[in-house]
């Protein structure tokens, strides 16, 4: 269920140890928000950082042990390594830092006195040092076919590296124009069925434009979420109906 309400509110109502799966994609604090300033409300990096720690705390307190918190970020600056490093690598002694998921793209604008950026991560941390992987849920085609060593046909694909493309293209049925930020549905898809069962829990606190719901309806998990900008809350759930008439 989407709310729209502030993430602590929401955290707050929340039991201990009841999520299966943390993946939310917070403000990045670099003022790419169209002009609507929830990218930019905080006066310096250490009241956002200061934030982070608040959201973050309650978000490990509410996941359940052996599973995953999922976090985009950039490395535009060195804000979100601050965090990464600040916040969820020290103070937080049951986090475990795991692969990071790299989201590449090659669309929209690009320097021309530069290399072009056309990526963000999402940083994951399991909590505990075990954690549950759906190998078989996220295979992908080998473009090898058969083991050199054996000889043999391989009889299931191969697990992606931590390197994924998708493009956002305008044309595509799931792009939205009133959110700057939106996330392909691939890429949440696959996190989702990785790091859950169907059934589960997954836990997004920054809504923004529905996309993590929406991948949980695909799934068949379970949504939980919020959204502050009222705007933002009302058109996502419009956005479900396209998709998934019955959800909503």
């Amino acid at each position: 269920m989407l709310h729209n309400i502030d993430c602590l509110e929401l955290l707050s109502t929340l039991d201990d140890n009841s999520v299966d799966l943390v993946l939310t994609d917070p403000p990045y604090f670099i003022g790419f928000d169209g002009g609507k300033g929830w990218d930019s409300q905080w006066d310096s990096e250490i009241d956002y950082l200061q934030w982070c720690e608040q959201w973050t705390i309650e978000c490990v307190r509410v996941l359940k042990p052996n599973r995953m918190l999922v976090v985009f970020g950039t490395l535009k600056t060195d804000t979100f390594l601050r965090y990464k490093l600040e916040t969820t690598n020290t103070h937080h002694d049951t986090l475990r830092p795991q692969n990071e998921i790299i989201w590449s793209y090659n669309w929209g604008g690009r320097s021309k006195t530069n290399f072009a950026r056309k990526h963000e991560y999402a940083w994951c941390w399991s909590k505990g040092d075990n954690f549950l992987f759906n190998a078989d849920s996220v295979r992908v085609e080998r473009k090898q076919k058969v083991n050199i060593r054996t000889g043999q046909a391989f009889d299931k694909g191969t697990i992606p590296t931590c390197v994924w493309e998708k493009n956002n293209h305008t044309t595509s049925i799931e792009y939205v124009k009133w959110h700057p930020t939106q996330k392909p549905l691939l890429i949440l898809e696959r996190i989702v069925n990785a790091y859950t069962h169907q059934g589960d829990v997954v836990l997004d606190i920054f809504s923004g434009s529905g996309s993590t719901m929406i991948a949980c309806d695909n799934t068949n998990r379970e949504f939980i979420g919020t959204e502050l900008n009222e705007e933002y809350y009302v058109m996502s759930n419009n956005r479900r109906k396209l998709f998934n008439p019955l959800m909503v």
